[in-house]
């Protein structure tokens, strides 16, 4: 049995955006604007595509995360439908589209930027499209003082599952455990978990989460390790030696880091030891982890 400790937060990541067929004023906007993305959470990296574009341009193209189409260009248009053939069929993506906005269309598709173009509106698109379709949020952080905004909430709970947990869920519910003081972290875990429409128990110590785990049986846990009452460790012993739960992947949450406090839960039986606050990211990666396991074992 091993377990793993979270340390510093993840870096931002990059994201490749292919622009077809945008003129020369809005290209120069959207270099500048993503010239002082380096420093977020999330940062942008524009591809140039026009219908001078060689057929190895567009191939690095087709490896984009996003892509822009300028409706205003007929050649645009031509030199997407080029671009598009070469993209893999599970890479294929909603395309964002430069496009005037009539006052009887004001409210929009999610897919449409505006023309001309707004900097600040054009930042939030790309934001939001990688929030609901590339379903990364670092902003959304487990065991923070703030809870995630109602825009960040609805793209989390609209996320589209993994194949495996598309497949879990159809045999049978997903059962978590959390035990936790702060109603903070219990509120964002639940969060999580009810975009994997799982079957979540919270509690609010360690005596609840003993008690809990001696007559239901659970997928994963998650222990904080300082609780009133029992702390997690203590808790995460006795539900190990519990019938029901003794192979049940234990996730040890701390806002403490050191070695001492790691060899504690490896002695206490955890699988995962994560530092607070952490990003969703990381936290569904864990858990897709140790579901992955369990569907192994079985």
């Amino acid at each position: 049995m091993s377990a793993q400790v979270s340390t510093a937060k993840q870096p931002g990541k990059l994201f490749q955006v292919a622009v077809v067929g945008a003129n020369a004023n809005d290209l120069e906007i959207f270099s500048r604007i993503f010239a002082i993305t380096r420093y977020r959470p999330r940062s942008y990296h524009l591809k140039v595509v026009s219908e001078n574009s060689s057929l190895g341009d567009l191939s690095s193209a087709a490896n984009a995360d996003i892509y822009v189409v300028n409706l205003h260009s007929t050649h645009a248009v031509h030199c997407w439908h080029r671009l598009s053939t070469l993209i893999d069929a599970g890479r294929r993506k909603p395309v964002l589209k430069i496009s005037k906005v009539t006052p009887s269309t004001e409210s929009g598709s999610e897919f449409t930027i505006s023309w001309p173009i707004n900097p600040s509106k054009l930042l939030q698109s790309l934001d939001n499209y990688t929030i609901r379709h590339l379903h990364y949020y670092p902003e959304f952080e487990i065991g923070s003082e703030t809870e995630p905004c109602v825009a960040t909430v609805k793209n989390i709970k609209a996320i589209n599952l993994t194949s495996h947990m598309q497949s879990a869920q159809r045999e049978s519910a997903l059962k978590v455990l959390v035990a936790d003081d702060s109603l903070a972290v219990r509120r964002q875990l639940k969060i999580g978990f009810d975009a994997l429409n799982a079957k979540i128990n919270l509690v609010e110590d360690g005596e609840s989460a003993v008690k809990a785990a001696e007559t239901e049986q659970y997928d994963v846990i998650f222990l904080d390790v300082v609780m009133p009452g029992i702390d997690g460790y203590a808790a995460c012993k006795s539900i190990k030696r519990s019938k029901l739960n003794k192979n049940t992947p234990v996730i040890m949450l701390t806002s403490r880091s050191s070695k001492f406090d790691k060899l504690k839960g490896i002695l206490a039986g955890c699988d995962t030891y994560l530092t607070k606050p952490i990003n969703h990211n990381e936290f569904k990666e864990v858990t897709e982890k140790h579901l992955n396991i369990i569907k192994t074992r079985t």
